[in-house]
């Protein structure tokens, strides 16, 4: 055999190398899992203790409270542990269609007009100032399709996605299925009340791992951790050499409130604290509200002007448990509600923890961007209100993780710069490497805080609900509401982080009003900060 000469084998190695690396690249595809959570507020995992914690008034013991929060989202906190949580996040818009379809096409609420969830009507045929604004908008996953990736979903991405159109085939997706689990029938609690639904789903012996939502989440992480999976003849198949947008839908906790045993086991009503010196406090915190916000709450006026409760589904809540018990039937009204409201928490926080086991056991840990988000926050009580539908940060605010592979070194790190769902768009096309698609995403790459969470940032959140001129802006210390006639909420949140008292009419506060007034109108005309 002929033996290379010591130049010939030192070509030959270079170009094995080359080779080689050539090949460890071609399996370093870059990757994007999304995990999309309906209804959750930031209650559990790492906001257990943040000082508006809705959790703070139901479990007031620090010990108990964290117990419940580690039984509430233990793999939600896994989460948070690899990655930048973005304590300060909000959707761009308090409602599911608005907050999905500006998310996923990066176009703010107030340039479309999609402001409502407007009948649930498919965001590409809504029609606004007589044009149909999102009916060419590319997606997040269209546009990665359209170079080069691989996407893929199941569950609740756009609003009422589990429809092959309205889920935005084929424009959006390779391959989609609506993947789906039952554990029984459901038996309804007797305290649910109008608007509202709870209640136990399956018989005692039935587990969460039937539940719909986690049959969506297996299926999905079979598809990372075998390269494929099939439901009803519709199948996924990833590769290592293709970068791939995968997307999990999970519509707990969004109603109704129903969960098995097993999970509404885990938060017995005797353990919360519910009072009416609870109850007197929300009913109060509405003094120096403006007649418009006020009218957003679950609170009227009596003859003298007083607050008295009004018509909310809360309210109704309330008047429906005195109906089944009138010794406090009230408060145990409301504690069965926040049991299964907390309860599907339990499933959406499982749901994550298969999908993250799927990862974890996949080829695909390394090189894998998890975003997870929750399309709005939720009101429990607060003002009197229950659900989304407003611009306080009860309904506004959102839980934002980024797991970034580039960037471990943030990896359990809290970011408190005010930020955008809005965002995620930009963010995603940094990391892919994607140019951006249409001028109107506005949005900014959040790389700079993926890898230093305390970097400087003087952009604002942004959001809008029910009408164009109806916007909140947030920066880091204080938090502008101003309506469409004009009034307005002004908070200093630090110091008031509930947002119980409106600073907009205090006669010291007018400097500060006004360059609150100049940051929104820049938010809403997309200038320079």
């Amino acid at each position: 055999m002929k033996l290379l000469c010591p130049i010939s084998l030192y070509v030959f190695l270079l170009a094995y190398s080359a080779l080689i690396a050539a090949h460890h690249e071609t399996k370093s595809h870059m990757n994007v899992l999304m995990i999309a959570i309906d209804d959750l507020k930031p209650i559990g995992s790492v906001f257990a203790e943040d000082p508006k914690n809705f959790l703070q008034h139901v479990y007031p013991d620090k010990k108990l409270r964290t117990e419940v929060a580690n039984r509430m989202t233990p793999n939600i906190q896994r989460l948070a542990d690899q990655s930048v949580t973005f304590m300060n996040a909000y959707c761009a818009s308090p409602a599911c269609n608005p907050s999905r379809a500006a998310l996923m096409t990066g176009i703010r609420p107030h340039k479309t007009g999609l402001t409502t969830n407007s009948g649930g009507i498919f965001f590409r045929r809504y029609e606004y100032e007589g044009k149909r604004p999102l009916e060419n908008a590319r997606t997040i996953p269209e546009h990665l399709r359209r170079n080069g990736w691989y996407s893929a979903s199941t569950g609740k991405i756009f609003h009422r996605s589990n429809e092959y159109k309205s889920a935005d085939n084929p424009r959006s997706w390779n391959d989609w299925a609506n993947v789906k689990g039952n554990a029984g029938d459901r038996v309804a609690s007797k305290w649910e009340s109008q608007g509202l639904a709870w209640g136990q789903e399956g018989e005692d012996n039935a587990t969460f791992d039937q539940l719909d939502d986690l049959v969506k989440a297996d299926f999905m992480a079979r598809v990372l951790e075998t390269g494929q999976a099939t439901f009803e003849g519709n199948t996924f198949r990833i590769t290592e050499q293709q970068s791939f947008f995968l997307a999990l839908g999970i519509y707990r906790p969004h109603l109704p409130f129903y969960a098995t045993k097993d999970l509404l086991e885990l938060f017995p009503e005797e353990e919360m604290t519910i009072s009416y010196d609870l109850l007197e406090l929300f009913k109060q915190d509405s003094d120096d509200l403006p007649e418009y916000a006020f009218r957003m709450s679950g609170m009227a006026r009596n003859e003298n002007g007083n607050p008295i409760l009004g018509e909310d589904r809360f309210t109704s809540l309330l008047q429906h448990g005195l109906g089944v018990d009138p010794n406090q039937g009230d408060l145990k009204g409301w504690k069965n509600m926040l049991k299964h409201y907390f309860a599907s928490c339990a499933i959406a926080d499982r749901a994550v923890g298969r999908i993250l086991d799927g990862l974890e056991n996949s080829p695909y840990k390394d090189n894998t961007m998890v975003i997870l988000w929750s399309d709005h926050g939720y009101a429990l009580g607060e003002k009197l209100h229950i659900t989304k539908f407003a611009l306080w940060d009860d309904a506004a605010q959102v839980n934002f993780f980024i797991k970034d592979p580039r960037n471990t070194q943030s990896a359990g790190k809290k970011c408190f710069r005010p930020v955008s769902l809005i965002d995620i768009y930009p963010t995603v096309m940094t990391f892919a490497q994607v140019n951006l698609p249409d001028k109107r995403i506005t949005g900014h790459d959040l790389t700079p805080l993926l890898k230093d969470p305390e970097t400087e940032w003087t952009i604002p959140a942004q959001s809008t609900y029910r009408n164009v001129a109806n916007n909140m802006v947030r920066l880091q210390q204080y938090k502008l509401i101003q309506y469409v006639d004009g009034s307005q909420e002004l908070y200093d949140v630090p110091a008031d982080p509930e947002e119980f008292q409106n600073l907009a009419e205090k006669k010291k506060f007018k400097k500060l009003k006004a360059t609150m007034e100049s940051a929104l109108k820049t938010a809403i005309n997309e200038g320079p900060y």
